[in-house]
């Protein structure tokens, strides 16, 4: 069982970008919701991205795959990270996040660290050391 894998949902590669930033962190592997097999999910921590659409709904990726791939989760340890916009969408930011770090609670998984709340559109400048910094946090 390999330590890590990210697994991520993205439309406009902003997350896949940040998903690829954590993987490299981590020396794990990243792949898209809809590319992952049951060999994604054989890792001993699971590091979910995902980005939030609408007004709080799941990315696109997830919304078709979130509830055939949860049971996954159970007895792993999950990290969840979220981009949003935090200016336009202050009341909803990063709910997708949220909604996916439910559903692997829900699921049997162990949570590590908070979920990760990026506003690459708006605080680009932060991203990176907000990565760095959450990354510390659930190696820990």
């Amino acid at each position: 069982m390999d330590k890590a894998h990210v697994i991520f949902g993205s439309t406009t590669g902003m997350t896949e970008a940040v998903a690829n930033k954590i993987a490299e962190a981590l020396g794990a592997t990243a792949v898209n919701v809809n590319a992952a097999d049951a060999q994604a999910f054989d890792a001993e921590l699971l590091v979910l991205g995902t980005s939030t659409w609408g007004v709080g709904d799941l990315q696109d990726d997830w919304a078709a795959q979130l509830d055939s791939v949860k049971a996954n989760f159970a007895g792993k340890k999950v990290a969840v990270f979220g981009l949003g916009d935090s200016l336009g969408f202050a009341d909803t930011f990063c709910v997708a996040a949220e909604t996916i770090a439910a559903a692997a609670r829900d699921a049997g998984a162990t949570l590590v660290g908070e979920v990760l709340k990026i506003d690459d559109t708006n605080e680009a400048d932060q991203t990176d050391g907000k990565v760095a910094a959450w990354i510390e946090t659930i190696r820990a």
